[in-house]
């Protein structure tokens, strides 16, 4: 049974690495792959406490714990300290009725569950500069951490997956604490059975940056699970009775509002662009978001119709309405200054939306030639870029056409065997000849003639 780190999985706002994990588990189950769900809800026990109630905790609603009931629960659960071991607990799934969770839980064969397990283990890693070590009440023959968290599983290979190097190379983009990112990493790279990352650009920093060998990293990168179209009827009414925006009529990004995703820029570059479209951002708020919400503030109040703003910030959508937005977008921004893969620009390509994005980091290797490439850190390009996408409507439709082409190189079939290499460098094999419960990439694929570069 392979043991997958579903500590992101659960949460509402979405996350990158909720992204990830989630199709990580959609990938690898099937009848022949037995999987299980590693999940870290914060449950009390006392001797005795049946699997129903350990159950209904996880899948519960908690008050808030203050700071100081934080700490307690810590020390007492690390005996002062003593001890950086935990114990997974079985999850009853099969009593309860999960259906209408959401977000749900993905395909699996069984949860755990270790209480407040990366809470703990970041906090065990401060106090002692090791890895917390968590025992499965089951056989498992490997365990895979969906981010670079100071967390091991007993008695099975560890492979973790490091997105990028953003903590190690980029400081300014991040929050940290006294170093405490560069000390993690380390130790997860020196513990680590092996490390599988998302993009040959992400596998270079991370060689360089930790001093790691070549064929201690592997490249898998990101599934992209098929995301079958909305109506267009649904999506454009959803689009102008919703977000008074008009299908065609706008340009679209969608991600956390951090600094890496580069979007004081990008809203200057739209200002100054001269476009008559407007610029609609969803997403969550991220950290360092205050100067790009100032921004969006005393930019955004430039109107092409009296009373209606050019910038709009969104907030966190349900996925339908990303979709529906996505779709109906005249094309998709997305020039982040670093990103390990950029999944959001995979996912246009998918729909056949006309993308601009990024040079930096993995962004120009997911997109190959099927999107408008700038230099994230060049607002007079970045603006001469965005007036051509939006004036140009033969360049989008060929730039829609050669999307789907090249999304189909991150399906989850393709990726289903790039995991088994990566399984294999640890000893353990997994059968790659079934289907995984996607359409094929021929079946995804369209039939594209050959296009010339686009300049």
């Amino acid at each position: 049974m392979l043991l997958i780190d579903a500590s992101q999985i659960l949460r509402r706002d979405g996350t990158g690495i909720a992204s990830y994990a989630r199709s990580l588990v959609t990938t690898l189950h099937s009848e022949q792959r037995r999987v299980a769900l590693l999940l870290d809800r914060r449950v009390s026990t006392t001797p005795g406490t049946p699997e129903i109630g350990i159950s209904g905790q996880v899948f519960g609603n908690f008050a808030e714990q203050s700071a100081t009931a934080r700490m307690v629960e810590l020390a007492i659960s690390s005996r002062l300290g003593l001890s950086r071991r935990l114990d997974a607990r079985r999850v009853a799934v099969e009593s309860m009725r999960l259906a209408s969770l959401d977000p749900g839980l993905p395909p699996n064969d069984a949860v755990f569950n270790v209480s407040n397990g990366l809470s703990f283990a970041n906090a065990m890693f401060m106090l002692r500069r090791k890895l917390t070590e968590v025992t499965v009440p089951a056989k498992i023959a490997l365990a895979h951490w969906t981010g670079p968290f100071p967390i091991r599983a007993r008695g099975a290979p560890n492979v973790y997956t490091m997105h990028d190097a953003i903590p190690l190379r980029m400081p300014h983009l991040v929050v940290d604490r006294r170093g405490e990112a560069a000390r993690r990493h380390n130790a997860i790279a020196a513990g680590a059975d092996h490390i599988i990352t998302v993009s040959e650009q992400a596998k270079q920093d991370i060689v360089e940056t930790l001093g790691l060998p070549e064929d201690a990293v592997s490249v898998t990168y990101q599934p992209v699970p098929y995301l079958p179209p909305i109506d267009r009827e649904v999506s454009e009414r959803l689009v102008r009775d919703i977000y008074g925006a008009e299908p065609g009529g706008y340009a679209f990004f969608c991600g956390a509002l951090e600094p890496k995703k580069n979007l004081y820029r990008l809203i200057e570059a739209f200002t100054l662009s001269g476009v008559r479209l407007k610029l609609l951002i969803a997403g969550p708020a991220g950290w360092l978001y205050d100067e790009v919400e100032t921004l969006i503030d005393q930019l955004g109040a430039r109107t092409l119709v009296p009373g209606r703003r050019q910038v709009r910030w969104l907030g966190y959508l349900p996925r339908m309405h990303l979709a529906a937005l996505m779709q109906c977008a005249r094309f998709f921004a997305f020039p982040s200054i670093y990103e390990g893969f950029g999944l959001p620009v995979a996912e246009a390509m998918q729909l056949g939306v006309p993308v601009l994005t990024s040079t930096a980091g993995g962004l120009a290797e997911v997109a190959g030639n099927a999107a408008l490439l700038v230099n994230p850190l060049d607002v007079g390009d970045m603006s001469r870029q965005i007036r051509l996408i939006a004036a140009d409507a033969d360049l989008r439709h060929e730039l829609s056409l050669r999307g789907p082409v090249q999304a189909a190189r991150f399906s989850p079939n393709a990726h289903l065997h790039r995991l088994a290499a990566a399984y294999r460098r640890v000893g353990v094999s997994i059968p790659v000849d079934r289907e995984s419960g996607f359409p094929s990439e021929r079946q995804r694929r369209p039939e594209v003639p050959a296009f010339k570069a686009v300049g």
